[in-house]
């Protein structure tokens, strides 16, 4: 897969197959509009391309720093290579960006430099200033210059469109477990190691402290989890403690994993990806350190019952 950094990097293609979007978490529906366009690519013998964002929009249109990306750009990237995608515009997001036109974006980039044969995007697609570049907008454009329309049919979750939006609420709300019924997998994402204050050894619990590799990384609400840590071509289930540990009254923000196997000794010192597959409980502050002892031998006991619930439910 070709990855082009820039506009001006980018030279024009005879003829494509083209989507546009931020594609953040690539939900199934995302993944609906990527394999047909794939699939007609390699049929029509012409690239399947994308032209995506990064940073996300959000951050520079909002002038938000909070995190909400399910996955970063390096991520993001690997997944659609290994989708078979031909092509991905990765075009840097700036303010000045954001106030081109849905006109010239349609002309000057995705007519003049990708010549499509046929454009797929989701119904509640947009572009452009003022998010003008909507699907009438686009069914416009497409008919004036012969180019065919792709929409798939939009997948629903109860009663509701899969979208990235939605994903985030399942995630800030605690239910990781049903995440797959929008991504296709669980929600997880890269981390790196950091130094704690190795209180889970003191406590016969040792974990390893670690924090996301990109800033904009979405963080699921505190609490304990059953998680699943995958490095050097091992996967091996975890128990995940996300907040403050409000039981000796810390207030810097810990994310930490106890890994639920003999076979294994150590994270630290070490890059490795985390996926969340259930939460167990709420943070809470306990009476005692011995009272929280308790609770960590209770939570262990649940994600030990769980493991094999998951193993069969989603062949992990």
């Amino acid at each position: 897969m070709e990855i082009i950094r820039s506009i001006d990097d980018m030279k024009t293609l005879d003829s494509s197959v083209v989507t546009v979007g931020n594609y953040d978490g690539i939900h199934l529906g995302h993944q609906d509009v990527l394999k047909h366009i794939i699939s007609v690519g390699k049929n029509e013998n012409i690239p399947s391309c994308l032209i995506t964002f990064d940073p996300n929009p959000a951050y520079i249109l909002s002038k938000s720093s909070k995190p909400m990306n399910l996955q970063d750009i390096d991520s993001k990237l690997a997944v659609l290579e290994e989708m078979g995608l031909d092509k991905v515009l990765v075009i840097p997001f700036t303010l000045n960006f954001s106030r081109m036109s849905a006109e010239d974006f349609s002309d000057n980039v995705i007519k003049k430099l990708f010549n499509p044969k046929l454009i797929s995007v989701g119904e509640n697609h947009y572009f452009g200033f003022n998010k003008k570049g909507d699907l009438a907008f686009l069914t416009d454009f497409c008919h004036k210059n012969e180019i065919e329309l792709h929409t798939p049919e939009i997948r629903m979750l109860n009663g509701k469109p899969i979208s990235s939006t939605l994903t985030r609420g399942l995630i800030y709300d605690g239910l990781l477990d049903q995440v797959p019924s929008l991504l296709g997998k669980f929600y997880g994402f890269n981390v790196v190691t950091v130094h704690g204050s190795n209180r889970g050894k003191s406590m016969n619990y040792p974990t390893a402290n670690f924090i996301p590799l990109s800033k904009y990384q979405m963080i699921p609400e505190g609490g304990v989890y059953l998680s699943r840590v995958f490095i050097d071509g091992e996967y091996y289930f975890g128990m995940t403690n996300i907040g403050y540990r409000p039981t000796f009254n810390e207030k810097k923000f810990v994310m930490e994993v106890h890994i639920l196997s003999d076979k294994f000794s150590d994270l630290y010192d070490e890059s490795f990806y985390i996926e969340f597959l259930h939460k167990i409980r709420n943070e809470k502050k306990f009476e005692s350190r011995d009272y929280l002892i308790k609770q960590i031998e209770d939570d262990k006991e649940v994600c030990i019952k769980l493991i094999d619930s998951f193993k069969e439910k989603y062949e992990v």
